[in-house]
């Protein structure tokens, strides 16, 4: 059993942070107040995230479900970085270097994998992360359509299954095409996708067969990266949609939700939250918070009655 909103980790952990302990303190912070659905992946701050979680819940390991994810392959200059994170964070603040701020040469290129040998040796480095022998949730990391189709990671998920190292697996999927494909497969248990009221497609599109085929679905971007929860004046458009086109789309969709919420007497962040975790078929719908500050703030208003 999971509750109603789960907690997006991708951005807990990283070089551009002071330090762990404000992470470790928002974990905790998720914990006490019901949420006991931790999101996670391999890569998420070069793997400190699910140190982070490991650190936070080794002691309380069965009172949470932890997903994490696999599937991508970190660049070499990443790898190195995480190395070195103790030494590039007061350098990182002393130059005033920020995340958004990094060329893509910088980051570097992620590649994929999605083999049976991959999977393996991936799934043993989270549970050494996550200081856990079992992870209860490994989905395949936006994997592309024809790595679905072909299905080569079936078996070696099946195997890890039977070893115990996972109880259940799932998809993370980025496509329409991708999470249909994924439905057909006997052993999936869940799938992750996108859903918020800017982006309603997935009700229609794959709600109804997961309902059919008994698979737990995942909301994410519930909150649309932050676009329904900020004040109208902290929004930028431009730095979510490309064009000017799909930028005055977006603003007359964010227009018509605030006139909703209003309506309704609530706020376009409890209206948000509410369309995401009561959708039919949505088993938790993930939100993201880097502070306690930040989390206390969506779950008030998600809690909060409306007038």
């Amino acid at each position: 059993m999971v509750s109603e909103l789960g907690l997006g980790c991708a951005r807990i952990g990283g070089i551009f942070q002071h330090n762990s302990n404000g992470f470790l303190n928002l974990l905790s912070a998720a914990r006490d107040s019901g949420i006991n659905f931790f999101d996670t992946a391999d890569i998420y701050s070069q793997g400190e995230s699910e140190t982070l979680i490991g650190r936070a819940f080794r002691r309380t390991r069965s009172r949470v479900v932890i997903a994490t994810k696999a599937g991508y392959c970190l660049p070499a200059r990443r790898r190195f970085a995480a190395r070195l994170k103790p030494l590039l964070r007061p350098v990182i603040r002393s130059l005033g270097i920020r995340r958004d701020r990094l060329s893509a040469a910088a980051r570097g290129v992620l590649t994929q994998n999605f083999s049976p040998d991959y999977l393996h040796k991936a799934v043993e480095a989270s549970l050494r992360r996550l200081q856990t022998d079992y992870l209860d949730l490994l989905q395949l990391h936006s994997p592309p359509a024809e790595v679905v189709e072909r299905g080569e990671w079936e078996p070696a998920l099946e195997a890890l299954k039977r070893a115990g190292k996972i109880r259940y697996y799932g998809i993370s999927c980025d496509t329409i095409e991708v999470g249909r494909l994924a439905l057909n497969y006997p052993g999936m248990s869940s799938l992750q996708f996108l859903l918020n009221l800017l982006e309603r497609r997935n009700i229609d599109a794959l709600l109804p067969e997961l309902r059919a085929k008994e698979v737990a679905g995942i909301a994410r971007e519930c909150l649309a990266n932050g676009v329904l929860a900020k004040p109208v004046e902290e929004i930028d458009l431009a730095r979510y949609y490309p064009t000017s086109e799909e930028q005055r789309h977006r603003a007359e969709q964010l227009a018509d939700c605030r006139r909703q919420a209003a309506e309704r007497g609530t706020s376009l962040t409890r209206l948000a939250l509410e369309f995401a975790s009561r959708a039919e078929g949505v088993s938790v719908a993930l939100i993201g918070a880097r502070t306690v500050e930040q989390l206390q703030s969506l779950l008030d208003a998600y809690l909060r009655a409306p007038r």
